[in-house]
């Protein structure tokens, strides 16, 4: 069964990095709080390379285990490189590796256009997939980032084209590092569904 606690504690420390972060720049003193909107523009001019490592957990929805067809939940990493054109938009390129083997389900709507429900749905294995993404990402607000694109997720079994939408919280630390929280939603065309959610560590320069 799918850990949907896990998921909610994530989504409210991404709100908590939201909430931090403009407490953090509403308590500024007199001579630091030139202005929000001029601190954004001086860290995007010199701050436009960010490379990132995050700690993760994916959620396969229709993995198999013991016979039985379930939520599996694994141990995963990322590594990123994402380049910002402005304050607002940015494009990236995010890997993420699944650490352990795994069996999946084929996705019943694609076994249902191929034919015969029963007939068509067969086991997917994948051995520590990588998938490749890019990512175009949009940030509505400093402390957020959504985040949609496409890419492939590559195994020594078969390839996969992918799908992916999430979204990033980052909160900024000294001398350019910030501590993210991010989630996932990967659609592997014609395979499965994931979710995946972690917290991570950039490097600004």
């Amino acid at each position: 069964m799918c850990n949907y606690k896990n998921i909610w504690v994530l989504l409210m420390i991404i709100v908590s990095f939201n909430w931090i972060q403009g407490q953090e720049h509403n308590t500024l003193d007199p001579e630091q709080n030139t202005s929000h909107t001029d601190h954004d523009k001086s860290h995007e001019v010199h701050k436009k390379h960010v490379l990132s490592a995050s700690i993760n957990h994916t959620v396969i929805f229709a993995g198999i285990k013991d016979g039985n067809t379930k939520s599996i939940t694994l141990p995963s990493f990322g590594l990123n490189y994402t380049y910002f054109f402005n304050n607002k938009w940015a494009i990236g390129l995010h890997n993420d590796i699944i650490l352990e083997d795994f069996f999946v389900k084929e996705s019943a709507s694609f076994a249902t256009r191929s034919g015969s429900e029963e007939e068509n749905i067969s086991v997917i294995e994948r051995g520590t997939p990588i998938s490749a993404c890019i990512m175009g990402i949009y940030k509505p607000i400093p402390y957020l980032g959504l985040m949609v694109g496409v890419g492939r997720e590559f195994s020594c079994h078969e390839d996969f084209t992918v799908i992916r939408f999430g979204m990033e919280a980052p909160f900024h630390l000294p001398r350019n590092w910030e501590v993210f929280g991010v989630l996932t939603y990967d659609i592997n065309i014609n395979a499965y569904e994931s979710l995946t959610y972690g917290i991570g560590l950039a490097k600004l320069f």
